[in-house]
């Protein structure tokens, strides 16, 4: 994005008033604060991708544990009762168990499987 000198020297002005005291006292700070659910799914890291599922399975993966000790993949109908924390692979995606995916698909909707939102609606402890 390209900005004008105008709008250069604004942004110059505007961070200098930000440090600027008020009568003695330091401006307050702004700070921004956003809920989880805003913030959107976390990322799951580096998934080698010969770890991924084949198509129409899912496996869970446990975030900080090695490949090689991750469960297998299964059907997603049998994949059970999933763990909070956890991610469930499922077409070549993490899909971050903590994230509401429900409340996603309703605000996109075809953006989320039919098949993540049964796995999903199995969670514990969320």
């Amino acid at each position: 994005m390209r900005l004008g000198y105008g709008a250069v020297s604004a942004l110059i002005v505007l961070t200098g008033c930000a440090s600027s005291s008020y009568g003695g006292m330091r401006a307050p700070e702004v700070v921004a604060v956003r809920s989880s659910a805003a913030a959107g799914p976390r990322s799951a890291g580096h998934i080698p991708p010969g770890h991924y599922p084949p198509p129409g399975e899912c496996r869970i993966w446990h975030e900080g544990r090695p490949p090689g000790q991750q469960p297998r993949p299964v059907r997603c109908d049998r994949l059970g009762a999933v763990p909070a924390g956890a991610f469930v692979l499922y077409n070549a995606k993490a899909w971050d168990t903590r994230y509401d995916w429900s409340r996603h698909a309703r605000q996109n909707p075809g953006s989320v499987p039919d098949v993540v939102l049964r796995v999903m609606a199995t969670v514990r402890g969320r």
